[in-house]
């Protein structure tokens, strides 16, 4: 393998690679990258894991959120010494988005080159089969059952709650969970809930803002709960997102935590950053500092804090 200091994942099946084709070109024709093209995501988990182990000084994935997940499980699996850096080929690309990177893949290039870094928060995802790390977000319940039908205006207007449009007419097919939610150390909470955030990043879902005061070095995870509520309430809550801030809504529990264990009836699919979790019980932990990330100019540590 290699021992160039930087390392490249390009996923050639990412949304704007074909694209992209010049930024490619010039990363290949420098001498202290080498670029990998894997043919899945356990081959790019694998690559990772050698090339850092190996020595690699910064390993970029090129891809969209995917993509950045089988990267952080490599990078995880080798001990983290390596640091990431982003080059946004998908459609979502919401992690970027936290890290100030433009989505413009040339700029997010020219960032890459200058290297500005941060030790960020990564979260561990552990259910009763698997555990695993992710960087932006898990979501849970009925996310994305209604996305297709929906334009972008819609989108835009919803926010995290795009997925309950027209919920007037369709509020039978949502599936309500009874949830099990213990915060820390805290006793237990019961809660009928339709979806579920677990954030470390800002945004889900192409921008869309979930927590927006969320930091990726605070130690916590911002937790977003949608209760169950009757459609003119959920109306209100788009109201009060459209407005600016819908934490403080009865129909929303938001929450700050270093761990948080959750328990569905029924089980409810989490995704964390795009990728199915076993259903089941899971539990989210923060991993403080875990890894050192490329940021961009406009990196904000905190919206609440100066940085």
């Amino acid at each position: 393998m290699s021992v160039t200091p930087i390392h490249l994942l390009w996923n050639s099946h990412a949304g704007t690679a074909e694209a992209n084709q010049d930024v490619l070109a010039l990363f290949q024709s420098r001498p202290d990258v080498t670029v990998h093209q894997p043919g899945s995501d356990a081959e790019a988990r694998t690559l990772v894991e050698q090339v850092s182990r190996d020595g690699a000084e910064t390993v970029i994935a090129a891809g969209g959120d995917g993509t950045v997940y089988s990267v952080v499980q490599g990078l995880m699996h080798a001990g983290a010494t390596s640091t990431l850096g982003i080059l946004p080929l998908g459609t979502g690309n919401d992690f970027c988005r936290t890290l100030a990177v433009p989505l413009d893949v040339q700029k997010a290039a020219e960032v890459v080159n200058v290297a500005e870094t941060r030790q960020v928060d990564l979260v561990r995802a552990l259910t009763d089969n698997e555990s695993t790390h992710f960087s932006n977000m898990a979501t849970g319940g009925n996310t994305g059952q209604f996305m297709d039908q929906l334009t972008a205006e819609m989108k835009q207007f919803w926010g995290p709650l795009v997925y309950l449009r027209g919920v007037v007419d369709v509020l039978s097919e949502l599936i309500r969970y009874d949830l099990t939610v213990q915060f820390d150390d805290q006793p237990p909470q019961h809660i009928e809930a339709l979806n579920v955030f677990v954030a470390n990043g800002r945004t889900s879902g192409t921008g869309l803002i979930v927590a927006p005061d969320a930091s990726l070095e605070d130690g916590f995870v911002d937790v977003v709960i949608v209760r169950d509520c009757e459609p003119i309430q959920i109306a209100g809550l788009a109201t009060d997102y459209a407005l600016g801030d819908y934490r403080q809504n009865e129909n929303i529990l938001y929450q700050r935590a270093e761990k948080v264990r959750i328990e569905s009836d029924p089980p409810m699919a989490f995704t964390a950053d795009g990728n199915l979790l076993t259903k089941g019980a899971v539990e989210f932990e923060v991993c403080p500092s875990a890894l050192k990330v490329i940021v961009g100019a406009d990196y904000v540590v905190s919206p609440e804090l100066p940085n």
